[in-house]
């Protein structure tokens, strides 16, 4: 008898299903990533010359350990559901909605009513951070509590940053919205991926 043909293998009868990816695990790290290249895009347009080379430089670096990161989020082994699941659909949904009037309405008014352009991107980021923090609770992922507070940080730095230099408004209120959002949701990828336990082969 070959011994070692029979080691690994389950009794007779006995069927042992494959380690299978969790393909779930990895999608909101990849809605993290895409929304934080895009805030990323949105700040480095105010800036030029050597400062917005070295910042893309630097965004492309992490962009890469950001992709990484997406990549072993969704290599993470799918785990058995615990309990009865959650009815969480709708209040999602619910939430999108609301985050989507929210930063239609608020855009329009800046620009319309207001005539001050430049406030939208503080406002989208105060909109999208203060998201989170009933999307934590729908979610059951207390992370997003800390990346909606981050978001909302950066909207309280921006606004007294501006308040202090009113001649550097220009670009402080696109740039430190969009490379401070962008660097609180790569960051939040990157701590996501890293706790995420690697996929065991075999």
């Amino acid at each position: 008898m070959d011994l070692n043909s029979h080691i690994g293998r389950a009794p007779r009868g006995v069927t042992v299903a494959p380690a299978r990816r969790n393909p779930g695990a990895g999608r909101g790290p990849l809605v993290g990533a895409v929304f934080g290249g895009v805030w990323f895009l949105v700040g480095l347009g105010a800036l030029h010359g050597g400062p917005r080379r070295a910042v893309a430089a630097a965004g492309a670096v992490l962009a890469v350990a950001v992709a990484f990161a997406v990549l072993r989020a969704r290599s993470r082994p799918a785990s058995p559901p615990v309990g009865a699941p959650q009815p969480r659909g709708r209040a999602f949904v619910r939430l999108i909605v609301v985050q989507a009037v929210l930063l239609g309405v608020g855009a329009g008014l800046l620009n319309s009513r207001f005539d001050e352009p430049q406030l939208a991107f503080c406002w989208a980021a105060l909109v999208v951070g203060g998201h989170f923090f009933p999307l934590a609770r729908v979610l059951d992922a207390p992370l997003l509590r800390l990346l909606g507070a981050v978001m909302v940080g950066v909207v309280a730095v921006t606004v007294t940053l501006a308040l202090a230099a009113p001649d550097t408004t220009p670009w402080i209120w696109q740039a430190l919205p969009g490379l401070g959002c962008a660097g609180a949701l790569w960051a939040a990828v990157l701590a996501t991926g890293l706790r995420a336990p690697a996929r065991r082969q075999g």
